[in-house]
């Protein structure tokens, strides 16, 4: 199970796309976004702030506090006071000092509200933070209850994480693109490019590492951060153009590959399975949410195997595996073929399917290449179900209805 890599990034400032030779520059243009990154990115980075300053770390206190605390948030080379007052018998509140004067009586209202959880209570929210320059920026913060002896260690911990950023768009060779970031940046953070405009991310193949060439249109550029201002450059070495991620959405054709399994036979797919559906599954024994759905498989399989269903494992084991995964396969007594290479995340069928998490799975027809089904309808109990779906409407050709 490998969950994309979604580093957070930070502040970055509107400068020229130099082109070769300087005989061209076009405007980066740069757009603020108060709040939302979260969300766009699709997830967070927590980052701790300690409640161990002393009082004298603010000027003016709200009126009405009976066991507060006191801690800053730090964000790079800025930080904001904020408290946490905590009485036994009331509510639990907030304050940041937004706008960073030490009087935390004239700032936003941070929000802040408890729920209940196995026992527990949680607090979580959402503050502000004056950026400078008239902006403000959001963050999302959380507390764990003190009171649980499974976190002790963040006892007197509040947890935040940006919410706010940048949205740039530029051009590569004419074309356009844009990119989007939060927090604060630092050489060899990776950004986001949407290439073909699916509106969704290629881990591999729509990244551009800042401070390295990277050629996704024809030339070769480079996105560096000087003294926090973001540049993009003509590279001095060219690189070869960058595939595009392949298409393997519902209704498109799957990628044809030749492999050999464990057992020594050798497969050409999709053609080895004319005139059945097969579902490529790309797991490995130490993925979690792969062995948890071993169990839908097996049924599926049991259910429709002699009715023309295939499975064809591709393991993302690491190397010298090999016993690991007989012995894994005898014990869940899984009778499917495997492909198996001992190549880890540059695993070749993998890499060509741009697979960058696991479980990844694919149900296709033998006879066409056409992808049946993805991802989001082959997880869960409903597998079976799913399969015999698709096998009665490749023997009937009629239409079938999806859940």
């Amino acid at each position: 199970m490998r969950l994309p890599s979604w580093p957070l990034f930070g502040l970055f400032f509107a400068t020229a796309i130099m082109i070769e030779g300087n005989l061209q520059a076009d405007d980066l243009q740069q757009k603020f976004l108060p709040s939302g990154m979260t969300k766009r990115v699709g997830g967070y980075r927590p980052i701790r702030a300690e409640m161990n300053k002393d009082s004298d770390i603010v000027k003016i206190v709200p009126d009405g506090l009976e066991s507060p605390k006191f801690g800053a948030i730090v964000i790079g080379d800025k930080s904001w006071v904020f408290i946490v007052d905590e009485p036994d018998d009331k509510p639990a509140t907030l304050f940041i000092d937004t706008n960073g004067d030490g009087d935390l009586t004239n700032d936003p209202k941070a929000k802040w509200e408890a729920r209940n959880e196995n026992g527990s209570t949680i607090y979580s929210g959402d503050g502000q933070i004056d950026l400078g320059d008239g902006k403000l920026g959001s963050l999302g913060l959380y507390r764990f209850d003190p009171k649980d002896e499974r976190r002790a260690q963040l006892k007197n911990t509040l947890m935040f994480y940006i919410d706010y950023g940048f949205e740039f768009t530029f051009q590569l060779d004419a074309k356009e693109f844009s990119t989007f970031v939060a927090g604060n940046p630092s050489d060899n953070e990776r950004l986001p490019v949407d290439r073909d405009g699916n509106g969704k991310i290629s881990q591999n193949l729509e990244m551009a590492t800042l401070g390295k060439p990277f050629n996704f249109t024809g030339s070769t550029y480079v996105l560096a951060l000087n003294a926090g201002k973001l540049s993009l450059e003509r590279a001095t070495t060219e690189l070869p153009q960058m595939q595009l991620p392949p298409d393997l959405t519902l209704g498109k054709r799957a990628l044809p590959f030749t492999g050999t399994t464990m057992d020594g036979t050798e497969i050409e797919f999709p053609k080895h399975y004319a005139g059945k559906i097969v579902m490529l599954d790309f797991w490995a024994t130490w993925c979690g949410p792969c062995i948890a759905e071993v169990p839908n498989m097996k049924k599926a399989y049991a259910d429709w195997h002699e009715e023309g269903f295939e499975i064809l494992g591709i393991s993302f084991d690491r190397a010298d595996a090999e016993d690991k995964i007989k012995e894994f396969e005898e014990k869940h007594e899984l009778t499917w073929s495997q492909i198996y290479e001992g190549k880890f995340w540059e695993t070749t069928i993998g890499k060509m399917h741009d697979v960058s998490g696991i479980p990844f799975v694919l149900l296709v027809d033998g006879d066409t290449g056409e992808i049946l089904a993805t991802a989001r309808e082959l997880r869960g109990p409903g597998l079976s179900t799913i399969i015999g779906q698709r096998l009665l409407k490749k023997k009937s050709g009629a239409a079938v209805d999806t859940p």
